[in-house]
């Protein structure tokens, strides 16, 4: 799913009654609705005085949603303002990324393991350890997760890649797949999108002159 919507105009009780809808659980807010100690609602946007990369100035590197606490099905962005360049938001299909492998680039992969650990000084953090390769939880088609590792002062992400021979030039070569086939989204206000959390990555360019880049992040179980 990648699905955009433009020129709305949402509130917070509309943005959390139309994700709810997308849910494919039942029950309660809570069932539907991945919750943080803040809630189910992230307003996202720059602090001089954070302590997460998520909040800076600089470019976040390519990952996933929910990955050192619960991984949501889909993720919504709804952008409150944005002028002007600077702060687009970059997604890569994995299924893509797998289906543009040699078998030999397939069978390297299936042989990996990846160790992802940061401190928890934000709403996440942790240690997790899980296999590059996976299946879509829903289609069953082949997905990655491969996060870029985080070399930044604010809540830095380290990376152990166990099973390749080489496993800096492993990785290497994989984030530049990665670019390879990503595209980007320029924001404007009002806009609306939903997002595969399983079968997408997503990473963001700097904010270099759209600093009052901000949206509103759901994430729906």
């Amino acid at each position: 799913m990648f699905t955009l919507k433009r020129e709305l105009n949402l509130k917070d009780n509309e943005l959390l009654e139309f994700a709810q809808n997308e849910s494919l659980k039942t029950g309660t807010i809570e069932d539907k609705l991945l919750h943080w100690d803040f809630g189910p609602l992230m307003s996202m946007k720059f602090d001089p005085e954070a302590k997460n990369y998520l909040f800076s100035s600089g470019a976040v590197p390519f990952h996933w949603d929910g990955a050192f606490f619960k991984e949501p099905q889909t993720l919504l962005f709804y952008c409150t303002e944005s002028v002007g360049e600077g702060g687009e938001t970059l997604f890569v299909n994995t299924e893509k990324v797998w289906d543009s492998l040699t078998q030999a680039e397939r069978n390297e992969c299936e042989g990996i393991t990846l160790t992802y650990e940061t401190s928890k000084l934000a709403h996440y953090g942790g240690k997790i350890t899980l296999p590059l390769v996976q299946r879509h939880p829903i289609t069953g088609k082949t997905i990655l997760r491969m996060a870029e590792k985080v070399q930044t002062e604010l809540n830095p992400v380290a990376l152990t890649i166990d099973g390749a021979s080489d496993p800096e030039d492993f990785y290497q070569r994989m984030v530049k797949k990665l670019y390879q086939h990503s595209f980007h989204h320029q924001w404007k206000k009002g806009d609306l999108l939903l997002v595969d959390n399983h079968t997408f990555l997503h990473g963001r360019l700097a904010l270099q002159g759209n600093m009052s880049r901000s949206f509103k992040r759901i994430q729906i179980l």
